[in-house]
Formats: C-alpha cells, sequence, structure tokens
C-alpha cells in the first residue's frame, strides 16, 4: 500500500512538473492574457479535466507555475566564474535571456493590475527578492568596501536586463541587446569584485 502511495505520488508530481512545464512555454509564447487552462492542457499532452484535477483555476496553475519559475534561479554552487564580468554574462544568458524569465515577466505584469494573482504570489516574490539579495551578497563584494551597493548594483543590472526583455518587442535586435549587455557589464564591473567560494 505505502509503495503504491508513493507510486501515485511520483505521477501526480510529474504531472504537476508537466503541467507547469506547459504553462510556462505558453506564457512565453502567447503571454498571460492567452494562457488558459485549455491551452496548457493542450500543451502539456493531458485533458483539461486532468489539469483542473491539480490545478483548480488559472490562478491556482500560474501560482504554482511562479514557484517553479522562482526556483530556477537559486544559483548553483558547483561552480565559480572567473570573473566579475562572466558571472554577470552567465546571469543574463542563464536566467534573464530565457523563455523562462520572459513568462514570469508576464506573470509579473498581469499581477500589477490582477489583485487577487497579485496577493497569491505578494509573498513569494518577497521571499525571492530577499533571496537575490543574499545571493548578491554571497557572490560579491563592493569595491568600495559598503555591501549595500552590491545589492544596489545587482539589483539595478536585473532591472535593466529586463527591461532589455520589453525593449525586445519595439525593433531592438538581439545583437542590439547583447551589446548593451556587454556595455552595462563593462560599466559596473570595475565596482565589484568576487568572493572567494565558501
Amino acid at each position: 500500500m505505502i509503495a503504491q502511495l508513493g507510486l501515485q505520488q511520483a505521477k501526480s508530481a510529474r504531472a504537476r512538473e508537466g503541467i507547469c512545464g506547459a504553462t510556462i512555454s505558453s506564457l512565453a509564447e502567447v503571454g498571460y492574457a492567452e494562457t488558459s487552462i485549455i491551452r496548457v492542457a493542450h500543451m502539456a499532452g493531458f485533458s483539461k479535466g486532468a489539469v483542473q484535477h491539480h490545478f483548480p483555476t488559472k490562478e491556482d496553475l500560474i501560482a504554482a507555475t511562479v514557484d517553479t519559475l522562482l526556483l530556477r534561479t537559486v544559483q548553483r554552487k558547483d561552480s565559480q566564474p572567473a570573473s566579475v564580468e562572466m558571472a554577470l554574462m552567465d546571469a543574463w544568458q542563464r536566467f534573464i535571456n530565457t523563455s523562462a524569465y520572459r513568462a514570469l515577466m508576464e506573470v509579473l505584469n498581469a499581477s500589477r493590475t490582477d489583485k487577487a494573482l497579485a496577493g497569491r504570489i505578494a509573498d513569494e516574490l518577497v521571499d525571492w527578492g530577499k533571496n537575490l539579495d543574499q545571493q548578491s551578497l554571497a557572490s560579491y563584494r563592493a569595491s568600495s568596501g559598503n555591501d549595500q551597493e552590491v545589492v544596489m548594483l545587482l539589483n539595478m543590472t536585473r532591472s535593466f536586463m529586463r527591461g532589455l526583455l520589453i525593449q525586445e518587442h519595439y525593433g531592438v535586435d538581439q545583437p542590439t541587446t547583447q551589446s548593451y549587455v556587454k556595455k552595462w557589464i563593462e560599466l559596473i564591473a570595475p565596482l565589484l569584485e568576487l568572493r572567494a567560494p565558501v
């Protein structure tokens, strides 16, 4: 009986993972407004009823997907970049310039006016922001010696990079975006130093 329960839990976890993956793809491809339970069910290869078994409403689906998206921003402990420039470029390439991050931005934008959605994800977003600040402090120190500058510079960097993703909708091509990222990194890298891994 216990083995059966374990198999059922594993199957349910795989289904939820697949549904959240399809939701991320839908958000990135067609945006928040067009992402529906029916669309996600089709993309995930499930019936609408199967999706609603796990996520009864779109709000439930999006909240669970946000949890998945926020977890992917946790830094790997197994690699240490050789320079500040490489670390910041890695953050752009692995976390921000991705369809998953575009999906997250769709939800963040929708939550600005959808108060119910905002209420569902607000605590997770606050925790995520605090976690990112702690990651920044664990990875970098300011050349000035003021740790608050680390938090400020990394938040400015993420804000700048998010803005570049939005700007793509207005005719800025990938090579231009890449040149902007490189220039930004060139400007702030002298203000930061990598901490030695613990």
